[in-house]
């Protein structure tokens, strides 16, 4: 029976696994914005939240942003009620994302969105992408890569033998990230929020198989 690559894989061989990071500096800033509406009646809940979410795309609009770069996010009702005695109430939420790619800017953006969709207006969190990360994770990967074949050679060397030809390569997969809560925005006057890109660093890893090579 064959075993399994990393076990008695037929003529021998080595396994190692490779990690690799790379630095990238983030050019795009994704917000997620949303206006949330309490009241006992789902329409006016609706309409409410419709209307600051209203002033919101308009504060947005006034400061340059394409309305391409604005799409809707969780749009929900939900009830509640304050206590096991109390009244239940229509939440009405209506998100969106986004998508400011002036980072030296879209602080003050926000801050005059946030500012202009009034108490009824929340802010789940900003986010500091990289636009195009297929550089940096290319040097990653190249990194991991580097990586990898140095373990190998050094094993290879540890057990008196020559590093054949690769037989296999698994890449690792990237992890996710956390969803944001959204917190409630206060005071009504336009304000910035402070965004510093710095960097981000950029992971890969790879999992390599080396059959042994010709010789002693």
């Amino acid at each position: 029976m064959t075993g399994p690559a990393h076990g008695t894989d037929a003529p021998g061989g080595v396994t190692v696994r490779g990690s690799g990071a790379a630095d990238a500096v983030p050019d795009v800033v994704l917000a997620d914005l949303a206006t949330e509406v309490r009241d006992r009646d789902v329409a006016v809940a609706l309409r409410d939240a419709t209307t600051a979410l209203a002033a919101v795309r308009a504060a947005l609009r006034a400061a340059g942003v394409d309305d391409r770069a604005v799409r809707t996010g969780d749009v929900a009702t939900w009830t509640e009620q304050d206590g096991p005695d109390g009244d239940l109430r229509v939440v009405a939420r209506m998100g969106v994302v986004v998508t400011l790619r002036d980072t030296a800017t879209a602080g003050d953006v926000v801050g005059a969105a946030l500012a202009a969709g009034g108490p009824a207006v929340r802010l789940g969190g900003l986010r500091l992408v990289v636009a195009d990360p297929a550089r940096a994770h290319a040097r990653a990967r190249e990194a991991a890569w580097q990586d990898a074949h140095e373990k190998a050679t050094h094993l290879a060397a540890l057990a008196g033998r020559p590093l054949g030809d690769v037989r296999w390569v698994h890449e690792g997969d990237p992890a996710g990230g956390e969803v944001p809560r959204f917190a409630r925005a206060l005071g009504a006057d336009a304000f910035a929020l402070p965004v510093d890109p710095g960097e981000q660093s950029v992971r890969a890893t790879v999992t390599v198989r080396w059959d042994w090579g010709d010789g002693t």
